[in-house]
């Protein structure tokens, strides 16, 4: 995991040094080819094979070979293609790639002895520089992706990147895709491990939330009216409250015109959960069209409960719309209304009762956001639940009738739920009580059956039937008491069945819908049917449907309505509409809008409207601008020779989100929560934030909904838009942070949002401290650092709190320390397997708590065998090297001691061999070790490790370390966490001016300072870094495929 978060922060580049000469020989294929033609490749092509890093929104990064070339980047084909999951065969000899893409009858085919690619019907021919082949496989051009399969590869040389953009839903984004869609499913369900869970507050009164409009209309030869509306959102007695206040210059303030509402809601109790007061809306059998001011109390949760199957619902709105649909406050799907405002839905049917709403999003003033809520004919329990709703009010009417209703289910089965009640309104004077009965029934996997009896009045039977193809069927029969006087209309029975079926066939989208209607009164029969056709292609939405009307035996009125949209570039829509009379074959209306957007914020629209039916005929021009505080629109309209013109304005304030900070927006507030994330220093590990403690800035976060803000010089981060009484998952990512002492204990948070306010969400950073030092193993006189030695780390009660591991050259380090005193020890039972003991025995230390970390130096360790050593013979008691062909003048100086190559580790007690001198011969320049002792001794230089034969595959991970500058390198450590390498970087590179970084390299990350061309150079970097008291040792590359 940790190299997996190193890579998705850091681009991993691979560059090989090696310069590859291919020659490409003539191939003969007259014999099998009648046209004569040779495959040609580049001849003498040289070419550099580097890493580069592809990243694809919302997806990720992925780490593939390319070449660069010519100041060009070639992709290889079949790396790529697998990585998208794009069907490819690849030929034995890599001069070709065939399969199909993303369709399989869209069949592609890439020919390096042809140059060219065909895809379907189209062919892209293809020079030397587009198309490239290597002994591994063959490469395009990153440019042609996009011309031949619409994959824009976008190359960033400064960073080695790739990013891919494409409008195509590519095999791997679909799985991702459902992958995702899966995990929403299951964080619905509540299936996810949290870190920690923050619940529901209580408060007396809290929060503040408010929204305001302003609507003004004026039209010529008539009066003006101007309406303006303040919704007040709160925490009231532990409950969301909500009032809305309404005025218009016309009527003032009209009693039912205002809404305010009390909601409680706790999951947790048992009895009851949840409690609404003020104006509700009760879900009656009667006929009630006047609001109800009462209460409603229900155990029911308002957690969202998926059970099995989906209802499909389907509606109209206006043209270009986006509807929300909600289950008990939460989003579960969101649709785009096409070019006639017609849109659908396949709602999830869910455990309960629940409240199902839409919300709709439109352009205009007031419209911007509607709700409506709509009952699901459908209710399952989970077995042996029962659930109960009981509601009582004053109906706001004339008559002022008292309303009751009193219901309750229980699930026998998961497949069956009954229930029943009993529902009282006095203003019906035959039979004010109308006793229920409804039930829900699954039966043979894919039938649904709904059924309600209330006694006098009417009875219910619904039949849903689903394909796996999706196709829906669906027959609705109502039979009514003759005489009710319940529901407000005449009807004996209601006869309904419908047909509906999503359709795709290859690109081609569309959603169609059959239905039948009749209502059967005494006299007469009216019947209606519709069929309905929905459709997107090619950026152009249409939507066809027919209507027929007819009484009893009578001929059919018939008519249709034929809406398209079409996209006219990036900014700008045209939305035609006609009503054609079939009947007659007359045209009713015309209708067109032309729409053009400016920068997201502003939009323009012409709308013209005819119909020849009643002679009315206007024109608008609307004109809408988003400010960050407002939206605010005006429009004027000419119709019939009279002008009407409307202005309006809205937006909304959220008050108590920390620092003095209000928030402005031009979208709505009341009725919705937030969050405040206050990420601080934890640096005394308590978990609280204590006055003196700042706050931690760069933190990154993720949440399954509402608007994330982020403001400058101000480290709260701000979450707006989430719905009350729902738990919503917070995932925290602290790899963002400026200092790598700052780490966080929970990452993964579920937090339940209180209504109308600023739920505080702190997250404590822990500071934590490092310890670092040196484990040494003497050998005689000599000491020489020693890798793979366990050291623990234990608390002041002596517990093992921590361990590490010393690097190849000795080097160890922990960060992950709170603040304490702790002791170092070697581990006994390794120094007893080795014969060895460790001096000192221990080291005390202890981690203050300092605001970005404190850091323990220093904490070294010798290793001293326990068993008989041989002599060691001193590097100044060292015999001389055998004399060189030529005489060695009286004159001259004594050579330095010759540098010795370290060599690994091979056992616990290794062989120390005395220095030699240098060697001065012909073959000097060739050997790499005799130009560093020589080097050493131009500069009289500190003794310095030398390695040989160090890998040319190694992978730099940060820094400007330039790999090709020369062979010689300058390491300081090793490590096998990046962190660690990061951390010793960190405090080498002030005393430093080469160039630095970090490599990959055997799995481990390298620290290093180079690379040089000359063997000066890198002694030199290496005596400085010795005389200041850190170990380092000089590289060699190996020279092998140079």
């Amino acid at each position: 995991m940790h190299i997996l978060r190193t890579v998705s922060k850091n681009l991993r580049i691979r560059f090989s040094q090696q310069r590859v000469y291919v020659v490409v020989l003539l191939m003969f294929v007259l014999s099998l080819f009648g046209n004569g033609k040779f495959a040609l490749a580049q001849d003498d092509a040289e070419y550099d094979e580097i890493g580069v890093f592809l990243m694809i929104q919302g997806v990720g990064g992925y780490e593939m070979d390319a070449i660069y070339m010519n100041d060009r980047i070639y992709i290889p084909v079949a790396d790529l293609f697998g990585f998208l999951k794009i069907n490819h065969t690849v030929s034995r000899n890599f001069d070709s790639i065939s399969g199909f893409f993303l369709r399989e009858q869209e069949l592609y085919l890439i020919s390096l002895i042809d140059r060219s690619i065909v895809v379907g019907a189209n062919r892209f021919p293809l020079d030397e520089s587009l198309i490239f082949r290597t002994p591994s496989g063959l490469y395009l051009r990153n440019d042609i992706f996009g011309k031949a399969f619409g994959l824009n590869l976008n190359f960033n040389f400064r960073s080695l990147s790739l990013e891919l953009k494409t409008s195509l839903e590519l095999p791997v984004i679909k799985e991702l895709r459902l992958e995702q869609m899966r995990k929403n499913v299951n964080r619905l369900r509540g299936d996810v491990a949290v870190d920690t869970t923050l619940k529901r507050n209580y408060h007396l009164f809290r929060g503040g939330m408010a929204d305001w409009s302003v609507i003004s209309s004026q039209s010529s030869g008539g009066t003006s009216d101007t309406r303006a509306s303040l919704a007040l959102g709160s925490e009231f007695l532990g409950g969301e409250t909500n009032i809305l206040l309404n005025y218009s210059s016309r009527t003032g303030f009209d009693e039912r015109q205002q809404q305010y509402r009390w909601r409680w809601a706790n999951n947790d109790a048992k009895i009851v959960r949840q409690v609404n007061a003020g104006k509700i809306q009760p879900r009656s059998i009667a006929s009630i069209y006047a609001p109800v001011i009462g209460v409603t109390a229900s155990n029911t949760p308002t957690t969202f409960r998926k059970s099995f199957g989906s209802y499909v619902l389907t509606d109209y709105t206006e043209p270009g719309w986006t509807v929300e649909l909600y289950i008990n406050n939460v989003i579960v799907d969101f649709a785009t209304a096409d070019a006639s405002g017609f849109f659908s839905f396949d709602v999830p049917l869910v455990y309960g009762s629940s409240q199902i709403t839409l919300k709709f999003y439109g352009p205009w003033g007031e419209e911007r956001i509607r709700e409506q809520t709509i009952n699901v004919p459908y209710n399952f329990l989970p077995k042996g639940t029962v659930e109960y709703n009981v509601s009582s009010g004053i109906v706001r009417d004339t008559s002022n009738a008292i309303y009751s209703r009193a219901e309750a289910g229980v699930g026998i089965h998961r497949n069956l739920t009954v229930g029943g009640g009993v529902e009282y309104l006095s203003s019906l004077k035959d039979g004010p009580s109308i006793p229920f009965l409804n039930t829900s029934f699954r039966f043979f996997k894919n039938f649904l059956f709904s059924g309600e009896y209330a006694h006098g009045v009417k009875t219910r039977g619904l039949l849903n039937y689903r394909l796996p193809s999706n196709l829906v069927f669906e027959l609705d029969y109502t039979n009514y008491v003759a005489g009710q006087t319940a529901i407000s209309f005449n009807y004996l029975e209601e006869r309904k069945a419908s047909l509906s079926l999503p359709i795709k066939v290859g690109g081609f989208r569309s959603f169609a819908r059959m239905s039948y209607k009749q209502n059967v009164l005494q006299q007469v029969t009216y019947s209606t049917a519709e069929v309905l056709l929905s459709t997107y292609v090619k950026g152009v939405s249409a939507n066809i449907s027919g209507f027929a009307n007819w009484l009893s035996e009578g001929n059919p009125y018939m008519y249709s309505n034929v809406a398209l949209g079409f996209k006219l570039g990036r900014s700008t829509s045209f939305r035609p509409q006609a009503q054609i009379d079939l009947t007659n074959k007359k045209l009713i209306s015309l209708k067109a809008e032309l729409e053009k957007s400016f920068s997201q914020k502003a939009f323009l629209s012409l709308v013209y409207e005819e119909n020849i039916r009643s002679a009315y005929r206007s024109i608008e021009v609307a004109f809408r601008y988003d400010l960050p505080f407002a939206q605010t629109s005006a429009s004027a309209r000419l119709a019939d020779r009279r002008l009407l013109t409307t202005e309006s304005a809205r937006g909304s304030f959220a008050f108590g989100s920390g620092n003095g900070y209000v928030h402005v927006d031009n979208r709505s507030g009341v009725g919705r929560g937030g969050m405040t994330i206050v990420p601080f220093l934890d640096v005394n590990h308590n978990g609280l934030k204590d006055k003196n403690e700042p706050y931690a800035s760069g933190l990154n976060l993720r949440i399954n909904g509402g608007r994330i803000l982020k403001q400058q010089n101000d480290s709260l981060i701000r979450v707006v838009e989430l719905e009350p009484f729902a738990s919503y998952l917070l995932e925290i990512d602290d790899n963002s942070f400026e200092n790598i002492a700052w780490q966080l204990e929970d990452k993964l948070y579920s937090i339940y949002i209180d209504p109308n306010q600023f739920k505080v969400v702190n997250i404590p950073v822990k500071v934590m401290g490092e310890a670092n030092g040196m484990v040494y193993l003497k050998e005689g006189k000599r000491k020489k650092g020693q890798g793979r030695i366990i050291i623990n780390f234990t608390d002041s009660t002596g517990a093992i709190v921590h361990r590490t591991l010393s690097e190849q050259d000795g080097f160890y380090n922990y960060l992950g320390f709170a603040p304490g005193r702790y002791s170092a020890v070697i581990d006994s039972t390794q120094l007893s397997r080795l014969n060895m003991i460790a001096d000192p025995p221990m080291i005390d230390f202890e981690i203050l708590p300092y605001e970005f970390g404190d850091i323990v130096d220093d904490l070294t360790f010798t290793l001293i065998s326990t068993l008989p050593q041989p002599e060691i013979i001193p590097v100044e008691e060292a015999k001389p090297a055998p004399a060189p062909e030529k005489p060695i003048s009286p004159e001259a100086k004594p050579a330095k001691p010759e540098i010795q190559e370290a060599k690994p580790v091979k056992s616990e007690a290794p062989v120390i061999k005395p220095a030699e001198k240098p060697i001065q011969n012909d073959s000097m320049e060739a050997d790499p070790v005799r130009q560093l002792n020589q080097a050493m001794q131009t500069r009289e230089a500190m003794r310095i490790q030398v390695r040989t034969e160090l890998s040319t595959d190694a992978q730099v991970i940060e820094g400007d370390i330039n790999l090709a500058a020369g062979r010689f390198l300058v390491q300081a450590g090793a490590f096998g966490s990046f962190e660690n390498a990061k951390t010793l970087l960190n405090k080498l590179r002030p005393k430093s001016n080469y160039s630095s970084g970090i490599v990959m390299e055997g799995g481990l990350y390298k620290v290093r300072f180079g690379y040089f061309a000359t063997a000066e150079e890198a002694v030199k970097c290496a005596d400085e870094f010795m005389k200041t008291g850190t170990v380092v040792f000089v590289g060699v590359v190996s020279e092998k495929g140079r």
